[in-house]
């Protein structure tokens, strides 16, 4: 490839000009490669292979948004809960106790006493029936990923035998 001469610019030797041309591309290569493991990422569950990453990346998206949609307004955005009323998901002993119970009562709601990090809660939830499967798995992968010390992907098929088992009690 040759570079056009511009009339009273100094000479560029033929290896730099070379050089100059394939910087951004040795720097768009150079920030492709990750070089963490599981040790260096602080978490022994984070996927280690670039697909599972951007996988879990892309649940993490479409979760925080269904989130918002159906559950904040109650839950809060930062996942406190309100007040006596409606629990906490943000550290939450129950929460923690059960990832299927939790796909249940997504699905379908929940209604009566439940006690959560010692406090009792007796306020009904309403069912998110609209949900798909792969829009569960996304919500409560965002939940588990935020507040349940997770960081793996709740997989659909977990989501599908979940909703099996509680959807033969509804």
């Amino acid at each position: 490839m040759k570079l056009p001469k511009i009339k009273g610019a100094p000479l560029i030797p033929k290896p730099l000009q070379w050089l100059l041309l394939l910087s951004p591309l040795l720097l768009l290569c150079a920030g492709c490669h990750d070089k963490t493991s599981k040790v260096e990422s602080g978490t022994e569950n984070e996927p280690t292979d670039r697909r599972s990453r951007i996988r879990l990346k892309h649940y993490l998206v479409e979760g925080q948004r269904l989130y918002l949609e159906n559950c904040s307004n109650c839950h809060q955005k930062d996942g406190s809960g309100l007040g006596r009323l409606i629990p906490p998901l943000k550290e939450a002993d129950y929460l923690k106790e059960d990832v299927d119970r939790t796909i249940c009562i997504v699905k379908y709601g929940l209604s009566g006493e439940i006690i959560v990090n010692g406090k009792d809660y007796n306020h009904e939830m309403p069912g998110n029936k609209e949900l798909t499967e792969l829009e569960i798995a996304e919500l409560v992968t965002y939940v588990y990923n935020t507040w349940g010390g997770m960081s793996e992907i709740i997989p659909v098929e977990q989501v599908r035998q979940a909703l099996k088992q509680c959807g033969d009690k509804q």
